[in-house]
Formats: structure tokens, C-alpha cells, sequence
């Protein structure tokens, strides 16, 4: 989208429910250091997405936000591979991802070219 373009312009936008249900998330720990956790997000979007971090709750009761350092782009129909450290299993009670793409609207469907 060039500067005279009459396309609205783009803004970051939470993934909608369905949209959500189109990535294919996978986790777990790394055998060889039990503080470092895996991510692998395989994107069934036809648009590609962001995933900034994913958020925490402990057994414990508390809670965390831990973002991706660089965050993770995941083109459309692509598998990408991230990283947490400091994670350890033994203290997690649930954890749940946070991802973004880019929209026209907040109810229209994540855009495919991005420029």
C-alpha cells in the first residue's frame, strides 16, 4: 500500500476466535534444560501473524507476561520456532499465547499483504 493509496490503512489487531483456531500451537521443555520452553506455531491463516509472548499462571497463584525476544512472525501456511527462558514446568499451572495481524478493521480478516 503506497502512500496514495485509497486502502485503509492497517492496524495491529487481536486474532478473532476462528482465526485463533487456524494456528496450530505446540509446546514443551527442552530435555536438556528444564527452564527453557518451546514454542513451534504452524499458521493455517492465509495472512501472515505475530505472536508477541505468551502469559503465565504459576501453581502458585501468580502470574506472568514472558514476550518473544525478537517476536515471532509466522507467514501464512508457514512453521516457525521460538523460546522462552526461565520457565520452568514443574511451576506452570496453564499458559495461553498472544498473536496479532494486521487489519482494516477490527472485524475484517487479517490482511495478506502487509506492506
Amino acid at each position: 500500500m503506497g502512500m496514495f493509496s485509497n486502502a485503509p490503512p492497517l492496524k495491529q489487531s487481536e486474532l478473532t476466535p476462528a482465526e485463533l483456531k487456524q494456528l496450530e500451537m505446540q509446546s514443551g521443555w527442552s530435555n536438556d534444560d528444564p527452564g527453557l520452553m518451546l514454542f513451534e506455531i504452524n499458521n493455517h491463516l492465509n495472512a501472515p501473524v505475530f505472536c508477541i509472548g505468551a502469559n503465565f499462571e504459576f501453581k502458585d497463584g501468580k502470574k506472568r507476561s514472558q514476550g518473544f525476544d525478537p517476536k515471532l512472525y509466522v507467514p501464512a501456511n508457514a512453521v516457525r520456532r521460538t523460546s522462552i527462558r526461565g520457565i520452568e514446568k514443574k511451576n506452570v499451572k496453564s499458559y495461553n499465547f498472544s498473536c496479532l495481524c494486521m487489519k482494516a478493521s477490527a472485524q475484517g480478516a487479517c490482511e495478506k499483504n502487509i506492506n
